[in-house]
C-alpha cells in the first residue's frame, strides 16, 4: 500500500482530522455532566443526603470519574489525529492503550453506578431517618441540617416517611425548633425568595405548626421526602451508568479505527 493510500486511509477513518473535533467534544460533555452532577443546582447539597454503601464509591467519586475520564478522552483525541497525520506507529500503540483504559474505567464507572444505585436505594428509608432523628440541628452536624430544609423546601416534602418523623427526632424532644414547633419552618409553604430554606417564612406559621389535620393539610407538605430522594439518586446514578458506558462504546469505534490504521501502515512500509 502506498503513502498515498495511508493518507486516504486516515481521511475515511475516525482519526480524520474532520472527524477530531467529535472526540474532543464527547470529552467535554463528559467533563460537563460530571462537574453538573455535584455542582449543578443545589445538587452538591442534595448529595449530603445521598448513603455511602459499604466498599462503594459515592456519587460524588463516580461524577469525578467522568470528569476524568472526560478530559483522558480530550487527551487521546490529540494523540491519534497527531499519529494518524504524522503516520507513526507507535503513537498510535500508544493511543490504543490508553484507549483500553479509558474503556475499562468507563465500564467500570457504569458498574459500579448500577451497583450504588441497587445497594444505596434499598436502605435509603431507614439510615435517612436515623440521620434525621440524631442530626437533625444537631452541632457539627449544619450541612446535614441544610441539606435536609433545602430537601423539603424544593422538593414540598417533610420528614423521610412524613411530618410524623419529626415527633421522634431530638430536634423535637429536646425543643431545638423553639416552642410550639412540631416541624421545622422549611416543612411549611413558604414565601418564595431566592435560597428561601436558609431563612424560611412560612405563609402561615401557626396553620402549618397546627395539631389540626385540616389545618396542616392547608400550610405543610403532607408527603415524606424518602420517594423523592430515592428518584433523585437513581436519576443520578442512572446518569453516570449511561454516560459511562456510552463513552466506553464511542471508545470502542476509535479503537477499531486506529487498528485498521496500524494494518495500513505496517503494510506501506512492508
Amino acid at each position: 500500500m502506498s503513502s498515498q493510500k495511508v493518507k486516504v486511509a486516515i481521511t475515511g477513518s475516525c482519526l480524520s482530522p474532520e472527524c477530531t473535533y467529535s472526540p474532543q467534544v464527547t470529552g467535554v460533555a463528559v467533563m460537563v455532566v460530571g462537574v453538573w452532577c455535584v455542582a449543578g443546582d443545589g445538587r452538591d447539597v442534595m448529595l449530603v443526603l445521598a448513603p455511602t454503601p459499604d466498599h462503594l464509591p459515592t456519587l460524588i467519586h463516580l461524577a469525578y470519574g467522568l470528569v476524568g475520564a472526560g478530559g483522558v478522552v480530550l487527551f487521546t483525541s490529540v494523540l491519534g489525529v497527531w499519529a494518524a497525520l504524522k503516520e507513526n506507529k507507535c503513537g498510535l500503540g500508544w493511543y490504543v492503550l490508553v484507549v483500553v483504559a479509558v474503556i475499562g474505567g468507563e465500564v467500570a464507572v457504569g458498574v459500579l453506578g448500577v451497583v450504588y444505585q441497587l445497594r444505596a436505594v434499598h436502605n435509603l428509608g431507614t439510615s435517612l431517618t436515623q440521620r434525621l432523628k440524631a442530626h437533625y440541628a444537631a452541632p457539627g452536624h449544619e450541612t446535614f441540617t441544610l441539606a435536609v430544609d433545602y430537601v423539603q423546601y424544593q422538593l414540598q416534602c417533610c420528614g423521610v416517611g412524613g411530618p410524623d418523623d419529626w415527633k421522634e427526632s431530638t430536634w423535637f424532644l429536646e425543643g431545638v425548633g423553639g416552642t410550639g414547633r412540631v416541624v421545622p419552618l422549611t416543612c411549611c409553604s413558604l414565601h418564595l425568595a431566592p435560597a428561601a430554606y436558609v431563612n424560611p417564612k412560612p405563609l402561615n406559621t401557626t396553620l402549618c405548626q397546627s395539631d389540626e389535620p385540616l389545618a396542616q393539610q392547608i400550610a405543610r407538605h403532607q408527603k415524606g421526602c424518602v420517594g423523592r430522594v430515592v428518584g433523585w439518586v437513581q436519576a443520578q446514578s442512572g446518569l453516570i451508568t449511561g454516560v459511562g458506558v456510552g463513552v466506553g462504546v464511542l471508545e470502542v469505534a476509535g479503537l477499531v479505527a486506529a487498528a485498521s490504521l496500524c494494518r495500513a501502515i505496517r503494510s506501506t512500509r512492508d
